[in-house]
């Protein structure tokens, strides 16, 4: 994106042809520079120390105990999307009678239910961990309550 360009001003007029070429080549070289540079991002010495020192992810910045809690949770998250996968699975397979095939669901949601349960009461035992350990992070509790 061109902001603006950088031209030489002159004030007096070239007075040969000569002296116009050598403007004009000096203006078409200021351009392109200008247009070279558009692209390019500079960071001071002190931007680059700056972001060589922030984590990545504000999880980078908890305690050990708490990072495994996290760690647990999403387990249960996979957990949960591998049930339900199976349970979709288990509800186009052709059953010998209704029965079979209600029992075989019912099993299935059953997992389910006790797997999202686990992982509710994991949540809450993680938002007590960190208001014990005095961390306010609430897009964390966030994201796992997807």
């Amino acid at each position: 994106m061109r902001i603006g360009n950088a031209m030489p001003i002159h004030l007096n007029a070239p007075t040969n042809a000569k002296d116009k070429d050598v403007q004009t080549e000096q203006v078409e070289k200021t351009e392109e520079a200008a247009d070279s540079q558009d692209e390019s991002i500079h960071i001071s010495m002190e931007g680059r120390k700056k972001l060589q020192e922030e984590p990545e992810d504000p999880k980078d910045k908890l305690p050990p105990h708490i990072k495994q809690m996290i760690e647990a949770i999403e387990r249960l998250i996979e957990m949960i999307e591998a049930a339900e996968e199976a349970l979709a699975k288990a509800k186009e397979v052709d059953y010998p009678d209704d029965e079979s095939k209600r029992d075989a669901l019912d099993m299935h949601q059953n997992q389910i239910n006790s797997l999202e349960f686990a992982r509710h009461d994991a949540i809450k035992g993680l938002q007590e961990a960190m208001k014990e350990a005095g961390i306010s992070e609430p897009g964390i509790i966030a994201e796992l309550m997807r």
